[in-house]
């Protein structure tokens, strides 16, 4: 990490002054991608737990008599958490633009470590009744308001202290803590599947990986104690901008682009959610594969997605983040049919469908954040971000699992997820084309 961030400063040594302040800002630099990576790692892996573990859950929290209706259950909780993140990316990017970026984010983090290990905790329905999906269900509201504020916030921070020429790529790497912290908890998930029988797994071995959320969160919360807050955010303080209500600033200036952030979400998080959060469950309902095969697939799709991120990243700050995101969008649009078309062959020819689809994700993850914070100005950068962002997953990312469960018997296990990706893709499509071009360009209002 400290070899690329300091290739991707190098440029801006010679403006910078004498060789001591270049260090100096180096070195905040790394502090500053590393904590909010690593605590968008985190995020991402205690958020992205319950969808592995979704089947598991259904078994645990809701009544066996009927194990279509406990998955639907399940996902209908999953798709909650996401109408919670708009009032979590509100609330955390009130205290993010008005209070500051770090406090934001350690509240973020904590909130999210906390629920999860919690329901780790809950006892399963056979135990205590109607009260364990109840508890689940709070605990998953918990982890969406925390959720809300995460993504907005930490790309709001890296975004602000990072150089024009290399703010994609700076982005770009938050974006692959997010990626790594979904793949730690896809391999976590195949491991405990590997490791455990499915009698113990459904006993408690399940809960394991929820625990461990705990001392991760700690050790963030540590990390972002020692960030400094941005010098953007400190100007905008100092100058008297920043506003007293954030959110209501947005709707009545910035309105234009929060719908723009929505729509370039829309299409790049159905795809993240239906090839990530729900393939494993797909796989296994439709006897693809097995719940261990599913996870090994899902977790080598999210590490090639993960290693093509930085190369997406950098050529956005070349060649401009629009043409990137058509690619993107494009690509989701034309590759999902035969994607899903092909997966019924063999085992082989899923998990390879899976891995292309990760690559196309890719191209949308590289880019997403950095092209969001660039819409806005500093003093509502924050709540902009994670305001837009979080409408569009509460629009695509929590039906889809949901969504696809539905639709498969009626429309086809082929068709349904597929139309579900096209349509999304279209609406991005749109929404990129009217959208303006920003890559290294000075950030709006500063």
């Amino acid at each position: 990490m400290s070899n690329t961030i300091h290739t991707a400063h190098a440029g801006a040594s010679a403006t910078e002054g004498g060789h001591e302040r270049t260090a100096s800002d180096r070195q905040r630099l790394r502090k500053a991608v590393l904590a909010s990576g690593f605590g968008t790692l985190v995020e991402y892996f205690d958020f992205s737990l319950y969808a592995f573990f979704a089947t598991v859950i259904a078994d645990t929290f809701f009544p066996a008599q009927n194990p279509t209706s406990a998955l639907l259950y399940t996902f209908v909780i999953f798709g909650v958490s996401f109408v919670m993140r708009p009032l979590g990316g509100i609330l955390l990017g009130h205290i993010g633009d008005r209070i500051g970026r770090r406090p934001a984010l350690g509240l973020s983090v904590g909130g999210m470590a906390l629920a999860s290990a919690l329901i780790g905790c809950v006892p399963s329905y056979a135990q205590i009744g109607v009260a364990a999906p109840l508890l689940l269900l709070a605990l998953r509201c918990i982890q969406g308001l925390s959720a809300g504020g995460e993504p907005g916030g930490a790309a709001a921070y890296v975004i602000e202290v990072a150089p024009a020429h290399s703010r994609g790529y700076l982005c770009g790497l938050v974006s692959m803590g997010a990626t790594a912290g979904t793949l730690l908890g896809a391999a976590t998930s195949a491991f405990v599947h590997t490791a455990f029988d499915a009698a113990t797994l459904s006993a408690w071995a399940w809960r394991l990986p929820f625990l461990v959320s705990l001392p991760l969160g700690v050790v963030t919360l540590v990390l972002r104690s020692r960030m400094e807050e941005s010098k953007a955010f400190t100007r905008a303080e100092e100058s008297g901008k920043l506003e007293r209500m954030p959110a209501l600033t947005i709707l009545r200036d910035n309105l234009r682009e929060v719908m723009t952030v929505c729509g370039l979400s829309l299409g790049g998080l159905m795809l993240f959610y239906i090839t990530i959060a729900y393939m494993p469950t797909y796989f296994l309902r439709e006897h693809l594969m097995s719940r261990t095969g599913a996870a090994w697939s899902t977790t080598l799709m999210l590490l090639g997605c993960m290693l093509a991120i930085p190369v997406w990243a950098r050529l956005s700050d070349r060649f401009g983040r629009r043409p990137l995101l058509l690619i993107s969008f494009i690509g989701t649009a034309l590759g999902a049919y035969p994607a899903f078309l092909v997966m019924p062959w063999s085992v082989t020819t899923a998990a390879i469908a899976q891995i292309v689809l990760g690559q196309i994700l890719a191209i949308w993850l590289s880019i997403a954040f950095a092209t969001y914070c660039e819409q806005f100005p500093t003093r509502v950068r924050s709540s902009g971000v994670s305001l837009g962002y979080n409408l569009g997953s509460m629009i695509a990312a929590g039906p889809a699992p949901y969504l696809a469960t539905w639709l498969i018997p009626i429309i086809g296990r082929v068709h349904a997820p597929a139309l579900m990706l096209i349509v999304f893709a279209l609406v991005s499509v749109v929404a990129t084309w009217l959208t303006r071009e920003t890559a290294g360009q000075p950030l709006v209002g500063d």
